[in-house]
């Protein structure tokens, strides 16, 4: 006799547990853009979140944890 393992969520769009990398990173650019346009500072922190998601994008890591 088999079992089937059920998963909890449907989909990975569905798991609370995971985030979409390219909304992410549009929320991301987004607001870079919008303090360089006000004359704003952006960390190095900021910078370096974005190409980070900008590489798991390319590699086609289209989910990420939310930890």
């Amino acid at each position: 006799m088999t079992s089937a393992i059920t998963p909890r969520y449907p989909n990975a769009a569905s798991d609370p547990r995971l985030s979409n990398t390219a909304d992410k990173w549009r929320t991301l650019n987004r607001q870079i853009r919008d303090k360089e346009w006000n004359g704003e500072p952006v960390t190095n922190a900021e910078r370096d979140k974005l190409a980070t998601l900008k590489k798991d994008l390319n590699d086609d890591k289209h989910y990420t944890p939310n930890f």
